[in-house]
């Protein structure tokens, strides 16, 4: 084979294909093509330019497909984490509003009474919550309940007693700092309004300013349940 560079045959291919090539040319081109792989492709579209098209084009239509269909994925994988999400955050929202939020009980729907030393309702589905003053004497309470506790239909037994009013049960003893120990007795109960319970549902201990003040504020709007004679 003739020593020939691709740039040479390549030079010489347009000549070839319209075969008007020397017998000796043509036969450096043909010994050339029949061992270059590169020139024989060249050759080739040379020779047959629109299946050469048709294959590009069909190179640039398959890799436009393969694009749309990436869009389409990330699309789809989008809207399903988006989806998951939303299902996620409506699946919280009515677990909370169900299970977990607590509904506070108005005084008129509680139905405490005062019966055989014990603070009693009438009521079968109810929480009882509630904080003691400083000093002990005071207990400020209120009744919730939930969604949840309302459907499933196995409550209290109404009539259970609430808060026992014997001397034990209103009487604990609290020890400070130094070890000291108090015993402080409760002498009054009282059923606070909604907005006062959401107020302790956040108190840890009362402020050591203005509690006297604080108290008697809350007992204003407070219903007195029970008095010890």
């Amino acid at each position: 084979m003739a020593d020939i560079t691709c740039n040479v045959v390549k030079d010489l291919l347009p000549l070839y294909v319209d075969d008007v090539l020397s017998d000796d040319s043509r036969k450096v081109v043909d010994e050339h093509i029949a061992v270059c792989a590169e020139c024989t492709d060249y050759f080739q579209k040379m020779k047959n330019p629109a299946a050469a098209d048709d294959s590009a084009k069909h190179s640039a239509d398959k890799e436009t497909l393969k694009k749309i269909r990436n869009k389409i994925r990330k699309k789809r994988l989008m809207t399903a984490i988006v989806t998951a999400v939303c299902i996620a955050a409506i699946a919280g929202g009515l677990f909370y509003g169900i299970v977990v939020r607590e509904n506070y009980i108005p005084y008129e729907e509680a139905g405490l009474y005062v019966s055989d030393e014990a603070i009693r309702s009438n009521r079968e589905f109810y929480k009882s919550s509630g904080i003691y003053t400083p000093d002990g004497e005071t207990l400020f309470m209120y009744m919730t309940t939930t969604t949840y506790t309302e459907l499933k239909g196995n409550g209290l037994e109404t009539g259970w007693p609430v808060i026992s009013l014997t001397g034990d049960a209103l009487t604990m003893v609290v020890e400070d700092d130094n070890g000291n120990r108090t015993e402080q007795v409760c002498r009054e109960i009282y059923y606070i309004p909604e907005q006062g319970a959401r107020q302790l549902m956040k108190v840890i201990k009362w402020s050591d300013d203005n509690v006297d003040e604080e108290i008697e504020a809350l007992k204003d709007t407070s219903i007195l349940l029970w008095k010890a004679e």
